[in-house]
């Protein structure tokens, strides 16, 4: 048995799981007092203390290690020792001496709320939110451990109205909280009510004009109210919060809008596949300005993005922040950029987006081909199907349907469905063939290939999708796609209207109530057979 493994003898598992929001930001870790001890532990033990809120993590770990040579049962020495770990991003070592702390002082709520931060920092969300319960269970007073958990729930996990209730909890018990607040301003935003969000932001951001995940909520708010050129600035604020931006170690200067008349961009990757799909409709703005440009993305765009960008070298993120610092040294690049900073020089106003018919381009033979393997499924429409959505840091649980619950699209006559759904959902396909006698047929050499699916999607006639990558690379193709959205959708989707601007041949149809996908299925159902009539 490893140390871990006592986690789960230590306090009773809470089984509580449901829906939930999505928040901003967690609070800070708890460094905690010594309640008492020998001399020399209080001396080295306060020592730990001034370094760790020094950020001197290394000196701290010393410290606390001191402490614990002299008294090994210290539970708060364990705690702070593995907040210091945590601060070297140590989240091993650190989630060792946070079960030792539990193992010395079992209703430590504090070392199980540090033990739900070292959870994530290990990509496991689904402890971080059983600690964090746990921690509530012993202290439902604990403000940080709510808002906390509300964050996780959300971001996480895609959960909003849960982690909504707990966000909401922690502003009854601390309304003057800023990282509650934020949090808070998160949720209004999900919900709807950008106005108030924004006003909450302003406030925080007067107060705490370097909190940068306020600033990046107001963005957000901004953007799914399409007030672009407010929303751009603030959105920078990613590079320095907490998300799925990761900061790069590269030689060049950030390019500030100068001109690009003889000069040369290194575009580099972030955040998804979705992300970079749809932030790529700056690409051909960029290249009608600058001598010449390097793009990099994830590895599976790399063929689509060749085949649709040729006047610009593509290069995949497997060549790291080293290999791109020799090809911008090779190449004599002059400035580099994120990608997801590009809209905002070119996507100012509403008016700013294209009418586009497409900006991404699968290979014409590759069409071709499954234009034929689609013409032999017999006559009707060829419609591609997405029911689940995504990973559970991108709230894929809450965007997933389940096949049975789309029963009345794909009853529809005249129509013959394929399947682009991404991981093992043959299952789901089957059983749905053998209790409705519907076939869904489904190619895995196009799924499990971006550009044999971009090539497939090409050949189809309409995709019905929940929220998923394959809407940005339908939309990107310019197929047209019907997008069945959960109520607390992205900025991306906007906050009303069953249009997009980055999309121009996108349709969004909205829940009305979370969860409940029949009346957005019912709708579909009708809007395809009048189609498949037409």
């Amino acid at each position: 048995m490893t140390i871990r493994d006592w986690l789960d003898a230590l306090l009773p598992r809470s089984d509580a799981r449901s829906r939930a929001v999505a928040a901003s930001v967690p609070a800070s870790p708890h460094a905690v007092p010594q309640e008492g001890g020998p001399g020399h532990s209080r001396a080295a033990f306060d020592a730990g203390l001034a370094a760790y809120a020094a950020h001197d993590f290394a000196t701290a770990i010393d410290c606390f290690k001191s402490v614990l040579e002299d008294v090994h049962d210290n539970a708060d020495a364990h705690n702070n020792l593995g907040l210091s770990y945590l601060g070297l991003g140590n989240g091993e070592d650190a989630m060792d001496s946070f079960v030792l702390a539990l193992h010395f002082r079992p209703h430590f709520a504090h070392a199980l709320y540090n033990m739900a931060l070292a959870a994530r920092e290990l990509g496991n969300p689904e402890q971080s939110v059983a600690n964090l319960e746990r921690a509530i269970e012993l202290d439902p007073g604990f403000v940080a451990a709510h808002s906390t958990l509300g964050y996780v729930l959300s971001h996480e996990l895609g959960e909003f109205e849960r982690g909504a209730a707990h966000i909401r909890k922690a502003l009854e018990l601390d309304p003057e909280n800023a990282d509650v607040r934020c949090n808070y301003s998160a949720v209004l935003t999900q919900e709807g009510r950008a106005e108030e969000a924004l006003a909450i932001c302003d406030d925080l951001l007067a107060h705490y004009p370097e909190m940068h995940e306020a600033r990046l909520n107001r963005s957000l708010a901004l953007l799914k109210s399409e007030r672009f050129a407010e929303a751009w600035p603030d959105y920078e604020a990613r590079k320095l919060a907490r998300g799925n931006y990761v900061p790069r170690a590269l030689p060049l200067p950030e390019w500030q809008g100068q001109g690009l008349r003889n000069k040369k961009l290194l575009v580099y990757a972030e955040q998804g596949l979705g992300d970079q799909i749809m932030f790529a409709s700056c690409l051909p703005d960029l290249l009608r300005e600058a001598a010449a440009c390097v793009i990099e993305c994830a590895p599976q765009l790399v063929p689509l993005f060749r085949q649709s960008f040729p006047a610009a070298a593509i290069e995949s993120e497997a060549l790291g922040d080293a290999g791109l610092t020799r090809l911008a040294q090779s190449a004599g690049l002059d400035y580099q950029a994120a990608i997801g900073s590009l809209p905002g020089h070119f996507r100012k106003s509403t008016a700013d987006f294209p009418r586009h018919a497409g900006y991404l381009k699968a290979e014409p033979a590759r069409i071709d081909y499954w234009r034929e393997r689609l013409r032999a499924l017999g006559p009707g429409m060829k419609i591609g199907i997405s029911w689940s959505g995504g990973a559970l840091s991108t709230g894929g649980g809450s965007r997933s349907s389940r096949l049975a619950e789309w029963m009345p699209i794909l009853a529809q006559p005249a129509c013959n469905f394929v399947s682009l759904q991404y991981g093992n959902a043959a299952d789901e396909s089957k059983a749905i063939a053998e209790q409705s006698k519907v076939a869904i047929h489904e190619w895995r050499d196009a799924i499990d290939n971006y550009a044999e699916t971009a090539a497939l999607v090409s050949a189809l006639d309409l995709v019905i999708s929940v929220q998923t990558a394959l809407v940005h690379l339908t939309g990107a193709l310019g197929k047209p796609a019907w997008v069945m959205l959960r109520q607390a959708s992205e900025w991306r989707y906007l906050e009303n209207g069953e249009t997009m601007p980055w999309y121009p041949s996108v349709r969004l149809l909205r829940q009305q109530r979370a969860g409940d996908w029949q009346p957005v299925v019912a709708r579909v159902a009708q809007d395809l057979a009048q189609l498949a009539r037409r």
